[in-house]
């Protein structure tokens, strides 16, 4: 493969794995990719950081089950999830 074609893809790959993602299942347990940073958990509020944004989770007994390789589980009653984006942030 030529360097210019795999400069493109290596781009690509990595454009791809720090897209944020939030994923909510059954409002029962939530799955947030590519995070770089969690503020704070508790039994009503889940707040991290993304590339793009900030994510903030809501709800009743809320458990951060799982932070490895900037993947966040948050398990619970889930109420609502708010996204801000950063400015300047695509």
């Amino acid at each position: 493969m030529s360097e210019v074609l795999n400069k493109i893809l290596n781009g690509a790959r990595a454009a791809a794995f720090q897209e944020l993602c939030v994923t909510v299942q059954g409002g029962h347990d939530a799955v947030i990719e590519n995070v770089t940073n969690v503020y704070e958990c508790n039994e009503i509020m889940a707040r991290m950081r993304t590339s793009q944004a900030d994510v903030t989770v809501w709800g009743q007994e809320l458990k951060m089950s799982s932070y490895k390789d900037g993947i966040v589980r948050i398990s619970g009653v889930i109420s609502s999830v708010e996204l801000d984006r950063r400015e300047g942030v695509k």
